[in-house]
């Protein structure tokens, strides 16, 4: 059997595709078992705008404590409505496959990483594992953090927005969905900033001194969107914009680090 150095291109094209093919194969089987649990991956997706979700009830009590009743969000559950006669099904389908994706998560990295790591130097295969171990951490922080804190805040604001009294909001489940999915999915590659500027920095793309700089714009930008997607008050655009802030600092700080690396 050849080794990885004696291999031809093509050979390694064939093996590429044969784990590719494993990892399709993998995702459409687990996709068949989320399948079987399609009513609880819907639940768990829109049971944050349900009352009883922690937030939502946190929040509530908070609400209560300080005299703000503008601080408690999603306080009646929503309805939703479906327009397409294939609708549920279709819905049913995708949730199937993005459970079926997470679910097989560990394997498909794990598949491509075994590919891809023995063509490494032995330095760069420490730097490749170290990298894919901090990304996925801080995937899942940036994940929880957008589940649990900020889906909540967008889906209150966002079914709440009238532009006008004339215009009822009759929300489908597939646009909600769809919000909760990418408000949850975007803050995960949020939580990826300071992982990515600090290998930036240390290809020297980007310099400290800019971000420094630019620290008091990035801190009014935050600041703006907090207000924009929470209720009004401080307390709840304090939630939202200070982790992100802090995201901006660790970003800061992980240039320092990296240019210590130099």
């Amino acid at each position: 059997m050849k080794s990885r150095s004696e291999m031809t291109i093509l050979e390694h094209l064939a093996e590429l595709r044969l784990v590719l093919l494993k990892v399709v194969v993998a995702v459409v089987l687990a996709s068949v078992v989320a399948f079987l649990f399609g009513d609880k991956l819907l639940e768990l997706l829109t049971q944050v705008s349900d009352p009883n979700f922690i937030t939502n009830r946190w929040l509530c009590k908070l609400a209560g404590i300080l005299n703000s009743p503008d601080l408690c969000i999603n306080s009646h559950r929503l309805s939703f409505n479906n327009i397409e006669l294939a609708g549920q099904f279709t819905l049913h389908v995708r949730l199937a496959f993005f459970g079926g994706a997470i679910l097989i998560a560990p394997y498909s990295v794990t598949a491509i990483a075994r590919f891809i790591l023995p063509a490494l130097k032995e330095k760069e295969r420490k730097v490749s594992i170290k990298f894919l171990i901090y990304s996925i951490v801080l995937f899942i922080i940036g994940v929880a953090f957008g589940y649990f804190i900020i889906a909540p805040i967008a889906v209150h604001f966002l079914a709440n927005y009238s532009l006008s009294e004339s215009i009822a909001n009759q929300i489908t489940v597939q646009s909600f969905i769809r919000t909760v999915t990418q408000t949850v999915f975007a803050m995960g590659l949020s939580f990826e900033l300071p992982l990515v500027v600090f290998h930036l920095t240390k290809w020297h793309i980007i310099e400290i001194k800019v971000l420094k700089r630019n620290r008091p714009i990035a801190i009014v930008v935050l600041l703006t969107l907090a207000a924009i997607i929470t209720p009004p008050d401080v307390f709840s655009m304090i939630i939202v914009a200070v982790p992100l802030w802090l995201l901006y600092e660790v970003s800061i700080f992980a240039t320092k680090w990296a240019k210590t690396k130099d």
